[in-house]
């Protein structure tokens, strides 16, 4: 029995060539496949595992850092910009305050214009929209679509709301409002411009508004690009006063922009109207007498305060050359700004306040004051007063003269200053030692030996009189002057040879009649003199006087502010102010063509000399009226005048004769009529 069967066989069949080469290729893709799987699953370096983990780690590190900063130490943030996107905030203008003078004459009005602007947030994304837009504002305003493309694309990139034109015509304002409804993106921005009341001098003092700089944006609250500000004058010292308080219009908006609701968050209110001290009918007379005479002696610069002594109230300020705040209101052009920033004359000066002078004899009062003050003199001390003080250089033994304008004799203190007498001053400031008597200069009718106040003592008491320092008046611009001392002399001159930055007796006696290197502004002058005046104080001059609402009630009294008091005794005050009446009434005196006045005056004279080989001076005079008094105290000074002409005096005798007559109360109550 056969237990092993063969097995079957299977029928031949030849083995074709192409079966060979395909078990040859399958063999080979599964030796690659068994490779390849081998190293699929190989194990990952220590290193290599140790990179993955910490790039891991610091992945979503980082993921969690950000979520835990945007979603919840942030989200304040996110949520308020959230909220911008859901509110647009609009602010509606009112008007600015009004600015009057003291009897409610109005010097500054408003003028409503309308401007286009442009909120490029608000316009058609589609460009083909955008710019049928375009066409249509371009037809309307009568504007170039180029011009207008281009303001909206390259001006101020990162700013949203643009202005495109001002000062809007009638018709194209109609025109608009007619379609405003299918101009996305334009809107119409009511604006007020500034007009002011001449004449051209009260510019200085009221100033104007200009265009908010970023420098401004950055440092006051509450304005936007495209408003104005003061920049000169009160309507800059009183912007706070004057500004209007904008409202706020809230409009929600959907996540398309599409308005949803309006609220008005807070009304617009009106700025606080302004009155001030200055009187408009005072003040045109002093410009038109002030621009007359510098016409008539060949000048062209010149300036003048009158303030009330009483209070420091500022009554007129006139400053020439001036020049037009409504160019700047209106928007100066390029070329009317150049004109009259490139003037040799410079009309935007304030020479009351900004412009610094030799002051002349117009010191000597309070040059008067300290010597009676410190015991140097008494009102009876008598100095003989050559018409000239001469000396002996100390070195080289050459003389040195210091003359008067005339010969005077035996003088004292009143007759000193009512005639001007510059050797009594020489003597008094800076003291005086007699030569041998076998000088040439010796003169026994002088005193042998005289101690004056000395550089040191005449600083101190003009800088208790106001002198080398701002008076603080509300008005910006105010410069500080020069009291000069040793020390300022030698810095001043450090580079020029030692001997010049010696301080000389010379010096002292130049400083004692305002010559040398004092420099005082006109409005430092009539400051210091109110003391004279009225007895002992020096009032904080000041031009406003009171604020009021819109309705014109009273919001705010500006109270008068006394800088000083008692600082000098009263006796000695009265004995200079007793000179500065001789002054007037001495037939003699150095302001005798103010005696024809309606009233009593006191004055002081001065005349400094400001070329040393040239006969040009600066002409001043300070004078207060009544003498009795004192209501109203005047300082005047003309530049560059030819000769020692008394042209201040002529200036100061209209206004005061002007002031004091009837013709001025008729003015007055003209004006007050016409309001």
């Amino acid at each position: 029995m056969n237990f092993f069967p063969r097995p079957k066989k299977k029928p031949n069949k030849e083995i074709e060539f192409e079966e060979i080469f395909l078990d040859k290729l399958l063999r080979e893709k599964e030796a690659e496949d068994e490779v390849l799987s081998k190293r699929l699953e190989a194990p990952v370096g220590k290193l290599n595992f140790f990179i993955l983990l910490l790039l891991g780690v610091f992945l979503i590190s980082l993921l969690l850092f950000f979520s835990f900063k945007l979603q919840i130490r942030e989200s304040n943030k996110y949520r308020l910009l959230a909220q911008e996107n859901k509110y647009l905030t609009l602010h509606l203008s009112s008007e600015r305050g009004m600015i009057y003078d003291r009897n409610m004459h109005q010097l500054a009005f408003n003028e409503v214009n309308f401007d286009l602007v442009v909120e490029k947030s608000q316009l058609p994304s589609d460009l083909k929209k955008r710019e049928d837009l375009l066409k249509e504002i371009a037809v309307i305003f009568d504007e170039n679509i180029n011009e207008l493309r281009e303001k909206i694309e390259k001006e101020n990139k990162d700013q949203d709301e643009i202005l495109l034109k001002r000062n809007i015509d009638h018709r194209s304002l109609i025109l608009f409002e007619a379609n405003s409804q299918e101009l996305p993106g334009f809107k119409i921005r009511k604006r007020i411009i500034r007009n002011y009341e001449g004449p051209k001098s009260l510019s200085h003092i009221v100033g104007y508004l200009g265009k908010i700089s970023s420098e401004e944006l950055k440092q006051y609250q509450g304005y936007e690009i495209g408003d104005y500000i003061g920049k000169e004058g009160a309507e800059r010292t009183y912007e706070e006063v004057l500004r209007e308080k904008k409202g706020e219009i809230q409009i929600e908006r959907t996540a398309e922009g599409k308005e949803v609701s309006k609220k008005i968050v807070k009304f617009p209110q009106s700025g606080s109207n302004l009155v001030l001290t200055l009187d408009f009918s005072l003040q045109k007379k002093a410009e038109e007498v002030l621009r007359n005479v510098l016409k008539e002696v060949g000048s062209e610069k010149g300036a003048l305060v009158a303030l009330d002594p009483r209070n420091g109230e500022i009554l007129a300020l006139v400053s020439l050359p001036a020049f037009d705040n409504n160019l700047f209101a209106r928007g100066v052009t390029f070329e009317e700004f150049q004109k009259i920033n490139q003037d040799p004359l410079k009309p935007q000066l304030n020479r009351v306040i900004g412009g610094v002078y030799l002051t002349g004899s117009t010191i000597k009062p309070l040059i008067g004051v300290a010597a009676l003050e410190e015991d140097i003199i008494t009102e009876n001390t008598k100095l003989y007063c050559p018409l000239e003080l001469c000396l002996e250089h100390k070195y080289t033994g050459e003389p040195e003269c210091y003359g008067d304008w005339t010969f005077h004799g035996w003088t004292d203190i009143r007759r000193a200053i009512a005639e001007s007498v510059n050797p009594f001053f020489y003597i008094i400031g800076g003291g005086y030692t007699a030569p041998p008597s076998s000088s040439i200069f010796f003169d026994p009718r002088l005193p042998r030996k005289f101690k004056g106040l000395g550089v040191t003592k005449i600083g101190e008491y003009l800088r208790l009189f106001g002198l080398g320092e701002k008076t603080g008046i509300d008005l910006p611009g105010e410069v500080v002057g020069r009291v000069p001392t040793p020390e300022w002399k030698e810095k001043y001159f450090s580079d020029r040879p030692r001997e010049q930055q010696i301080w000389y007796l010379g010096d002292t006696y130049n400083l004692s009649i305002g010559q040398g290197y004092l420099l005082a502004t006109p409005l430092q002058i009539a400051t210091a003199f109110q003391a004279i005046a009225n007895g002992g104080k020096i009032y904080r001059p000041k031009i406003a006087k009171k604020i009021l609402d819109p309705d014109n009630n009273l919001k705010k009294e500006l109270k008068p502010e006394i800088l000083k008091e008692n600082f000098v005794m009263e006796k000695s005050l009265q004995i200079v102010r007793e000179g500065m009446l001789r002054a007037v009434t001495s037939p003699a005196g150095s302001a005798h063509s103010l005696s024809s006045l309606p009233v009593s005056v006191a004055a002081k004279t001065g005349t400094a000399q400001i070329y040393p080989k040239k006969e040009i001076y600066h002409n001043w005079v300070t004078v207060f009226a009544p003498y009795e008094n004192p209501e109203i105290l005047l300082t005047v000074v003309i530049e560059e005048v030819k000769g020692t002409r008394i042209a201040a005096q002529k200036v100061a005798k209209e206004i005061l004769d002007w002031y004091f007559s009837a013709d001025k109360i008729q003015n007055t109550f003209d004006n007050d009529v016409s309001i």
